[in-house]
């Protein structure tokens, strides 16, 4: 296979030893991306092994639990034998605290830092990581821009969370480099940066003045620009991709990025716990894992392996973080397995990257489902940006809360309900609650279903 990492842009790098080891791995990668589906899963149980050790050896959570369990750092490792090894949840995480701390993390691995996620799920968790996991990090984000062929000489613009008062508008930063990854290596064009604190219009003017080639921003503010574009006859002429992170893309929004932007939506599934999980295929909607840095289970409610075209619980062990091994973590999203990709790579297949469990809707007769959100509202309606959230309150009853510029007729009120009924699969009892805005969470996402339900 022909490789991405152009040898003219390899001239253009700043060689240091990081730099070096990035540009190792990443010629690695390049090759082992190709690999069989059989000769990922053996090198993952190999890299397995030793994590496992660690973890029994220096990790006094595991030292427990594997003992409770009957798990010996010493099995064969296999699909079985791995399955016997229980889930680590949120609650356990929070409620192990420093006792998930390795006492005696490899000092090879580098500087051990902590952070927080950002807790949208009600859930924040404290974890640790190494050098290592952030200098991987930044060599998958490099992998995710050589398998999208971007051009590193345009200008890339990113509206998300940044620290207080960052980028703050309506002139925002503008920094020479896209971003630590991209600088050890590359040099690049500019990268414009504006917080997500900013308001729709004034996200808007500002792309009009910084004409971008890339944009990066969350599903749902992408949506209620695009359609701010649309209402006020604007056009970003510049821009090639749309990069998507944090939430769940809608088929809505790929669709009216293509129509209105011209430009197609990217998408790349992290988090702050795994760094890089998956990214989307360069020539297909769905995702590979990042099999070399993450081992990814799709299970049943049994925990049981789904198989191709299933919905299933997401557990991720991370291959590397030897601060706080995370294993088998039971992340809280859910996924759809996919078939091996026409592309030829080898590396896992996510067909679908679904929401939190919260995030499920659940039917009066004990069904759940994930509830169809992003068009119910019609066009004709004026909805500055057309936001709108539903909140689940019980089985038999949801709250639609609508950022209007102004209430509902009771003929509109009608047509909506019948329509998100229609939508959602059920005749609920539908409450509206009229909102003036909907305020970011500290994380900047933001959330269009969300249930209230329990179980």
């Amino acid at each position: 296979m022909q490789s991405s990492l152009d040898p003219k842009l390899l001239k253009t790098i700043n060689v240091d030893p990081q730099a070096a080891y990035m540009i190792a791995t990443l010629e690695k990668l390049e090759q082992n991306q190709w690999w069989s589906a059989e000769q990922h899963q053996a090198t993952q149980f190999n890299m397995l092994r030793p994590l496992l050790e660690h973890a029994a050896r220096t990790v006094p959570f595991y030292r427990d639990r594997f003992k409770a369990a009957g798990i010996r750092s010493d099995m064969p490792l296999n699909i079985k034998s791995w399955g016997k090894i229980p889930l680590l949840t949120r609650r356990d995480i929070q409620e192990a605290g420093e006792l998930l701390f390795s006492m005696k993390p490899p000092p090879d691995h580098g500087q051990i830092t902590q952070a927080s996620t950002s807790g949208s799920t009600g859930q924040p968790v404290h974890v640790k990581s190494t050098a290592l996991n952030t200098l991987l990090w930044r060599i998958f984000t490099v992998r995710e821009h050589l398998w999208h062929k971007r051009d590193f000489s345009l200008k890339l613009a990113s509206i998300r969370q940044f620290g207080d008062g960052f980028a703050a508008p309506p002139e925002g930063k503008i920094d020479e480099g896209w971003g630590p990854a991209t600088n050890a290596l590359i040099k690049t064009g500019p990268c414009a940066m504006l917080s997500i604190l900013a308001t729709v219009k004034e996200q808007a003017e500002w792309l009009m003045g910084q004409k971008p080639d890339y944009l990066l921003s969350y599903p749902s503010n992408l949506l209620a620009l695009i359609r701010y574009f649309e209402d006020n006859g604007l056009a970003l002429p510049n821009l090639k991709q749309v990069l998507t992170i944090s939430e769940t893309v809608s088929p809505a929004l790929r669709t009216a990025s293509l129509k209105i932007w011209g430009a197609p939506v990217v998408d790349t599934y992290s988090s702050r716990e795994m760094g890089y999980i998956a990214s989307q295929c360069p020539d297909h909607e769905h995702f590979h894992v990042h099999a070399e840095n993450v081992l990814v289970e799709i299970l049943d409610p049994d925990n049981i392996p789904c198989r191709p075209g299933k919905i299933g619980k997401l557990v991720i062990t991370s291959l590397y973080n030897y601060a706080m091994p995370l294993i088998r973590y039971q992340i809280g999203d859910y996924a759809e397995v996919g078939e091996p990709c026409p592309c030829g790579r080898g590396l896992p297949v996510l067909n679908r990257i679904l929401g939190r469990e919260r995030n499920m809707l659940h039917l009066p007769n004990g069904e759940v489902r994930w509830p169809i959100i992003g068009g119910p509202i019609p066009r004709h309606i004026n909805l500055p940006p057309r936001q709108y959230q539903v909140v689940q309150k019980s089985r038999d009853v949801l709250e639609v809360r609508v950022a209007s510029a102004r209430p509902f007729t009771e003929e509109e009120t009608s047509s909506l309900t019948v329509a998100f009924n229609k939508a959602f699969g059920h005749d609920f009892e539908i409450r509206w609650v009229y909102v003036d805005e909907f305020p970011q969470n500290s994380s900047g996402k933001f959330e269009e279903f969300i249930s209230e339900i329990s179980g």
